[in-house]
């Protein structure tokens, strides 16, 4: 994910697998010509099995945030679908940074755009592993926004929380302390104190 426009009236956002598609298309059509000159009896599945590839990662993510119209569009393309949609500005109270627990104890991060109807948008259907540039991403797109960040920054917390309720439903306490720590950058006893702290609001909720 990354800005791909930034002008005074808007600030377009991208994250697009789609190269990687093209990358497999070119593969995938050496490998048929290759088929055409010498046929076998496994060509098939070999061309089926390239064409997957270039099928699973076609998936393109744009957020628009246009200060002219006072509205963010987003429009996202996932394997031949496309889901489209907006939001006044007025609506938009923060940018949040989910995160995900990934396999080997860390944490995975995506965006998403917090409204008042505390309905999250994510802005990709995709977690990525720097949470620095996201960091960097959300603080670009608050100031544009006129945002304070300050302000925005309690919706930061809302994917940690619920990746960490994930966990715990799963019975996986050790993993969310390790994503509680990863993701707000605190010690063990702390983020002990706080996965337990969420764990006693789950069953009070019951």
């Amino acid at each position: 994910m990354h800005v791909t426009r930034k002008t005074n009236q808007e600030l377009e956002v991208v994250d697009s697998l789609i190269w990687l598609s093209v990358l497999f298309l070119c593969v995938f059509a050496g490998f048929a010509y290759r088929v055409y000159l010498e046929p076998s009896r496994n060509s098939g599945f070999g061309l089926g099995l390239v064409l997957l590839f270039v099928i699973v990662p076609l998936r393109k993510e744009t957020v628009v945030f246009d200060a002219a119209l006072q509205q963010v569009r987003w429009k996202r393309l996932r394997m031949f679908k496309v889901a489209t949609g907006s939001i006044p500005f007025s609506a938009i109270t923060g940018i949040g940074i989910e995160a995900l627990a990934s396999g080997r104890g860390g944490a995975t991060y995506r965006l998403a755009i917090q409204t008042a109807d505390n309905k999250p948008v994510p802005m990709s259907d995709a977690y990525g592993n720097s949470r620095a540039h996201y960091e960097s991403l959300q603080a670009e797109i608050l100031e544009f926004l006129h945002l304070d960040a300050a302000k925005a920054a309690p919706a930061y917390d809302v994917g940690d929380e619920e990746s960490i309720r994930s966990l715990l439903m799963e019975g996986r306490k050790v993993e969310a302390i390790k994503l509680m720590r990863s993701s707000q950058k605190i010690g063990l006893a702390e983020a002990v104190d706080q996965v337990d702290a969420i764990a006693q609001k789950m069953k009070a909720a019951k």
